[in-house]
């Protein structure tokens, strides 16, 4: 934002004098006199013209400020605005001088003064006093920024402006904002706000939660109490599992043995009981050892009967 100008900065005079061919009447002594008027009504709106030529952004006023005799002899000073600019400052100080001088120095500029006094006008001198102002660091104690909330006077660009807290003070919304400066009420922190986080407070300088990381925090949690119910039924259910096969294997195994002592029909020896195949184990081993060898044994004589055959 620019500055304002109050007003009280030094302007760039020039002073000069026009020599206008016509007789000098004691009247023009009085500036206030009525020829002294008349005079300067005339003069004064063709020279404004010309001192507005040299530099028209800068010119303010024109002032005639003295009538003396050798024909007439105008004294006059014209002044020029320093703008809030840099190089302006340096035209106005060091080259309007040089333009203004040419364009009064022109007889073809000053025609419309010499027709409408009908008579010839010269320049007589013009000088340049020393600048008050010689570059944008003299404007500082001019620079009024107190229209402004918390604005303050800075260089920019190469001219004064009135600079917002918010561009002085980046950290001012403590990186948590969006920093906005109100010309009335000074800087307006705008708070970033998510689902998952919200900052608050005039400087964003507070924090809380949003709706969305609570919702994705019991999510979560819910998540991981279903997976772990689920790891609890599987682990129950394999314990269970396991302990149905533990009891299937140990029964397959008890089982295993009564075949092996009940229905092993094994001998050293070779036996063919009529089937192809010849079966040999050493399952089955008679004690002979504990038989008495001392016993007799006996056995009847088989019958023979007299068959007649017929």
């Amino acid at each position: 934002m620019h500055w304002e100008n109050t007003g009280a900065i030094p302007t760039r005079k020039v002073n000069f004098t026009l020599k206008i061919n016509i007789t000098f009447n004691e009247a023009f002594n009085n500036l206030k006199s009525h020829l002294s008027l008349e005079f300067i009504k005339t003069l004064k709106p063709q020279l404004e013209v010309l001192c507005k030529k040299a530099d028209p952004q800068s010119y303010k006023t024109l002032k005639v400020i003295k009538l003396s005799p050798g024909s007439v002899v105008a004294e006059t000073v014209a002044e020029y605005n320093y703008a809030n600019n840099e190089s302006q400052i340096q035209f106005v100080n060091t080259q309007l001088d040089g333009v203004l001088t040419a364009i009064l120095n022109d007889t073809s500029n000053l025609s419309n003064i010499s027709q409408a006094f009908n008579a010839s006008v010269l320049l007589n001198g013009i000088t340049f006093p020393l600048p008050e102002i010689t570059n944008i660091k003299d404007l500082e104690p001019f620079v009024n920024c107190t229209q402004f909330a918390n604005y303050t006077a800075e260089i920019g660009n190469g001219q004064w402006q009135c600079v917002g807290p918010c561009k002085t003070n980046p950290d001012y919304c403590n990186q948590h904002g969006e920093c906005h400066n109100n010309v009335y009420k000074g800087p307006i922190c705008r708070c970033f706000e998510s689902s998952l986080e919200q900052f608050y407070g005039p400087q964003c300088d507070l924090f809380r939660r949003g709706p969305g990381f609570y919702g994705a925090l019991f999510g979560s949690l819910a998540a991981a109490l279903l997976l772990l119910i689920i790891i609890i039924i599987a682990v129950i259910v394999k314990k269970r599992h396991m302990g149905v096969w533990k009891r299937s294997n140990s029964y397959n195994r008890r089982l295993s043995a009564f075949e092996e002592d009940f229905f092993d029909f094994s001998d050293t020896g070779d036996h063919n009981l009529g089937f192809a195949g010849t079966y040999t184990s050493e399952g089955f081993r008679p004690h002979l050892q504990n038989v008495d060898t001392r016993m007799q044994v006996t056995t009847k004589r088989p019958e023979v009967s007299n068959v007649n055959p017929r």
